[in-house]
């Protein structure tokens, strides 16, 4: 998936774009050979990375229906961290929602993406 496809799923100029924008850079650089792909279709709109195979899922970044942008992680059963706030209870993924791009702290999602690939059994 391109750089255009992947902006297809956010408003153009929209802040949920430009969070979704720097966390997928963090993404690329965080982790090596990643695939990306859209599941779902244009209604769920969630990208999901993954490597070795499509359900070899590390991440995923969703727009939410109120216009925030959603990171999702994998294979962190439990999560400690001041500043990194997780909603829901999910049973394979760790959710963490941003209401604007101030919120996406570089240093802090690196430090949760090592976590996810010290834990990735693949």
């Amino acid at each position: 998936m391109g750089t255009a496809e992947f902006s297809t799923i956010f408003e153009p100029g929209s802040t949920a774009l430009k969070i979704a924008t720097k966390l997928r850079e963090l993404v690329f650089s965080s982790f090596s050979d990643i695939d990306e792909t859209l599941s779902g279709g244009a209604k769920v709109k969630l990208v999901l990375y993954s490597r070795g195979g499509k359900n070899n899922v590390l991440c995923g970044i969703q727009l939410s229906k109120d216009g925030a942008c959603m990171l999702y992680v994998h294979h962190v059963p439990t999560i400690a961290h001041e500043r990194l706030k997780f909603s829901g209870s999910g049973k394979h993924a760790k959710r963490i929602k941003f209401f604007n791009e101030d919120e996406v702290l570089s240093e802090d999602i690196v430090w949760l993406f090592r976590q996810v690939e010290k834990n990735a059994p693949f």
